[in-house]
């Protein structure tokens, strides 16, 4: 699958390349883009997808507002999740160098939601799903390539890096436990969804420019 999607990037790429106006022209005529986004390799977890709305400040600046989801269950630190719901909101700025290759910072807030078994740590905490709710303030770093073809733009973030500044638990587990060690390990496997880094490579974005 992942092959299918590197080879039809290809031929997308040798199109654009073929066509008579760059990019960079492009921007400078245009303002305002949409564009969807998913999420093929990234960690923690994967498949993360989601949209953006950009403006072009300039045809070497362009700033976007977007929002990217990820939901899915899995084993995380030392929290057994029967659920994970992951959203993030952000405000970034890239920076064009030429036609296509970018570089971008900016803002992140990340929001969690977790939904725990019934049994942690070997002992009952409720009959019903616990729930963890965390937020995390966050730096955003990326290398890109974003390359238009009339008004239709692709692009592949080679790299995305957003690093946690500050967090917060904002609804914990810990009170459905009676015991005080209890709480403290829920509380201290809590504390991972504040401060873990999301990373990701090859994110393949979609989008049409107005």
């Amino acid at each position: 699958m992942f092959h299918r999607i590197v080879a039809f990037t290809t031929l997308i790429l040798l199109s654009i390349l073929s066509h008579s106006e760059t990019s960079r022209e492009f921007r400078a005529a245009h303002s305002v883009g949409v564009d969807v986004a998913l999420s093929t390799l990234s960690l923690p977890v994967p498949g993360s997808r989601g949209a953006a709305v950009n403006y072009n400040l300039s045809p070497d600046w362009q700033v976007s507002v977007d929002y990217m989801t990820t939901t899915f269950e899995l084993s995380f630190s030392k929290l057994n999740l029967a659920g994970f719901n992951e959203k993030r909101y952000g405000v970034k700025f890239k920076r064009f160098y030429g036609n296509s290759f970018n570089l971008g910072f900016g803002y992140v807030r990340r929001t969690n939601e977790v939904y725990l078994d019934p049994q942690i740590y070997g002992f009952s905490v409720s009959n019903v799903k616990a729930r963890t709710e965390a937020h995390s303030n966050m730096l955003h770093f990326s290398l890109a390539s974003q390359w238009q073809f009339d008004n239709w733009m692709l692009g592949v973030d080679w790299l995305t890096l957003d690093l946690a500044t500050s967090g917060r638990i904002d609804k914990s587990s810990e009170d459905q436990a009676d015991d005080e060690a209890d709480k403290k390990d829920i509380r201290s496997a809590e504390n991972v969804l504040t401060w873990y880094p999301n990373i990701a490579g090859f994110n393949l974005r979609l989008g049409y420019m107005f």
